[in-house]
């Protein structure tokens, strides 16, 4: 009996813990197909409002949002999503200096909405977000290192067994609240600032060891934004293959986000889109740096039809290079703010359905389009009529792409067409 409950206890710790896989950022990203973002909810604050020290758990609902439920992630993923960003605010859940602990019952909280997302073999983004101790200036770049350092060793030791399916995300949109370069790319203050607390978030999760030592990171530019010269003074560490650049991009700024003067509810023109990829790719991936969009969107303005056009050519463009979009849903469908509602997470309806059959029309057409660069590429019938070894490999990897493309839900036609060319490899040619 004692040897059976040593088995027993072997399997479970065994069962606890998952494989990490050892592949650089730029191969894990081409797993991610398209994100959805838990907005306005574990990030959600009301410090003034609410008496944390009687209720931790207050504060998921305290913004008019219901509590999660793993129902809701199993319906997203079931429409097409993989990859899930959970922004969390951790002040008013963690204690004074030095220790800075974070609540445990908050901790199990945000624990359960995470093996939410990731239970439906989906990917998911943990991040910091509405803090108000990592602003970028340079007189509080040292108190903000010392809680990024308490804190994100508490959370990386909390998720240490996880695998790749996980991703950390230091900081949302760091920046200097407040002033005239808040949302305008940043100076030099600015951009110090935010290099150092990526170093220090970094240098951090890779303390803890274990799975945490290959944990794909995402570290954002100032503001995590493209403008001005928040890219041109980022520092992306060289020596690291598992980091992420994470950004931020609602293009074009007014259709998409814009409620003052200018704001527009017509999708006119592609050019900022354009921009937007353009500076991206020659930035960063045309020297294999792996990014996420890690927000977007276009807040509702009664023009679905419109915005399903825009986000069918934007995540067209964005999946055409490699980069996996997160879209923004803050659970808001009524008044006078920022509106990017899109599934009602009471009755899981999809509140704007054009909205997201646009989105995975530019997705698919996309991976078409790459799809037929790729059967272009490779010559299935390069090999001689009797080399068998040579044909054997080649259907092996033509069935490989087959399966692929069935499990990226591409076109039927297209996995179809790609099937049939496997089955012509064993047909005799001319090549001697």
């Amino acid at each position: 009996m004692k040897i059976l409950n040593i088995f027993f206890l072997v399997g479970i710790t065994i069962i606890s813990s998952y494989a990490m896989k050892d592949i650089p950022s730029k191969e894990l990203v081409k797993n991610l197909k398209v994100g959805w973002s838990l907005g306005n909810t574990l990030d959600a604050h009301c410090l003034e409002n609410l008496d944390y020290s009687e209720d931790q758990l207050a504060s998921e609902t305290c913004w008019g949002n219901v509590k999660t439920t793993p129902e809701l992630y199993s319906k997203l993923n079931e429409l097409g999503f993989n990859v899930f960003r959970i922004p969390t605010t951790w002040t008013g859940h963690f204690g004074e200096a030095p220790e800075y602990k974070i609540n445990e019952e908050w901790m199990k909280r945000v624990h359960e909405v995470v093996d939410y997302a990731i239970n439906t073999g989906s990917y998911a983004i943990l991040n910091v977000h509405h803090e108000n101790w990592n602003y970028a200036f340079s007189d509080n770049v040292e108190n903000a290192k010392i809680i990024i350092n308490a804190l994100w060793t508490q959370i990386a030791n909390e998720f240490i067994d996880y695998d790749e399916h996980l991703i950390f995300e230091g900081l949302n949109e760091p920046r200097k609240v407040g002033t005239d370069v808040e949302w305008n790319g940043g100076d030099k203050e600015g951009w110090d600032a935010v290099n150092e607390m990526n170093a220090e978030f970094i240098k951090t999760v890779r303390a803890t060891g274990s799975n945490n030592s290959l944990r794909h990171l995402m570290i954002p530019t100032y503001a995590a934004t493209v403008n001005g010269g928040a890219i041109t003074n980022f520092l992306f560490p060289s020596d690291d293959n598992k980091l992420i650049v994470s950004l931020h991009a609602y293009t074009p700024y007014n259709f998409a986000l814009n409620t003052g003067e200018g704001a527009t509810d017509k999708f006119e023109n592609t050019k900022e889109i354009d921009s937007l990829m353009n500076t991206i790719n020659t930035s960063f991936i045309k020297k294999d740096i792996p990014v996420i969009l890690g927000e977007f969107g276009a807040m509702n303005r009664d023009n679905e039809s419109e915005r399903a056009r825009w986000i069918k050519y934007y995540v067209k463009q964005a999946a055409a290079l490699g980069i996996p979009c997160v879209l923004w849903d803050n659970g808001l469908f009524e008044g006078e703010g920022e509106l990017f509602g899109i599934i009602d997470r009471s009755s899981l309806e999809v509140v704007y359905p054009v909205l997201l059959k646009g989105l995975m029309l530019g997705l698919e057409e996309a991976n078409t389009d790459i799809s037929s660069k790729d059967e272009q590429n490779i010559n299935y019938n390069s090999c001689k009529t009797n080399d068998f070894l040579c044909k054997a490999k080649m259907a092996e990897k033509c069935y490989d792409e087959v399966f692929k493309c069935w499990l990226d839900k591409k076109k039927a036609n297209v996995c179809r067409k790609l099937n049939e060319t496997c089955g012509k490899i064993w047909i005799s040619n001319n090549k001697i």
